[in-house]
């Protein structure tokens, strides 16, 4: 059905960037290639991205790669699962950072992100901590949840263990 990203995704320089259980560390697969590589990122929230990824297998074929970083989203206006979640942007600019290793990449980058923010945050706006950060300090105010696999996953954010 789509040609073009059937051809991409077959190619063995081709690398997606989605978290899990087989994705290598980006930064172990930049040491080892000496070949540019083509990178597949999926923009939307986390569970639209979950979507795409589970349902279209040509995103199985290329090497998953996932980013190991303990940096924070400068996006502070929208509230992030966790606190070392990444908007889709920040994770691109890391990802040309580490493959081209060049620093002022991710700088160059987010400039404008950082200006945003900065902007909506003069303007009214409200710096959102993590969903990770609201619960450990007990400042999250919404109901908990009655889907018992959801208050699982809240139960994990608030005892820091990797989901």
């Amino acid at each position: 059905r789509y040609p073009e990203l059937a051809t991409v995704c077959r190619n063995q320089n081709t690398l997606i960037l989605y978290p899990g259980a087989e994705a290598t560390n980006l930064e172990e697969v930049a040491v080892m290639s000496s070949s540019p590589s083509v990178m597949i990122i999926i923009d939307g929230t986390w569970s639209q991205a979950k979507d795409i990824f589970y349902k279209n297998s040509l995103f199985r074929l290329p090497k998953q790669v996932q980013l190991k970083t303990n940096i924070s989203s400068q996006y502070v206006i929208r509230t992030q699962p966790t606190n070392t979640c990444l908007s889709t942007l920040e994770c691109a600019a890391v990802a040309l950072t580490i493959m081209e290793k060049n620093q002022s990449i991710q700088e160059t980058i987010l400039r404008p992100l950082q200006a945003l923010c900065s902007f909506q945050l003069q303007h009214g706006a409200q710096i959102h901590h993590s969903k990770e950060h609201l619960l450990k300090n007990g400042l999250y105010d919404k109901p908990m949840p009655k889907n018992k696999r959801k208050l699982r996953r809240m139960e994990l954010l608030v005892n820091n263990v990797k989901i």
